[in-house]
C-alpha cells in the first residue's frame, strides 16, 4: 500500500501543527477532507524572493567597449 507524505494543518495525536507524518491513502483522504493535513508536496511555504544586492557595482558587458 502507498503512503502520502503529509503536514499536519491542526494538532493530531498530541503534535503540534506543521509536523510532517506519512499516512496511508485512504487515511490521507479522509484526514484531508476534514482539513487537518495537506501534502508535502503542495508548496504551502514559499520560498523567500531573492535580495537583490544594491552595493554591487553593474555588471559590465565583456563584449562591449
Amino acid at each position: 500500500m502507498s503512503t502520502i507524505k503529509a503536514i499536519l494543518t491542526k494538532p493530531l495525536d498530541g503534535q503540534p501543527e506543521g509536523t510532517e507524518r506519512e499516512f496511508d491513502k485512504a487515511d490521507f483522504d479522509r484526514l484531508k477532507a476534514m482539513g487537518a493535513v495537506r501534502a508535502a508536496s503542495d508548496g504551502g511555504e514559499k520560498a523567500a524572493p531573492k535580495v537583490s544586492n544594491k552595493a554591487a557595482p553593474a555588471v559590465a558587458n565583456k563584449a562591449r567597449k
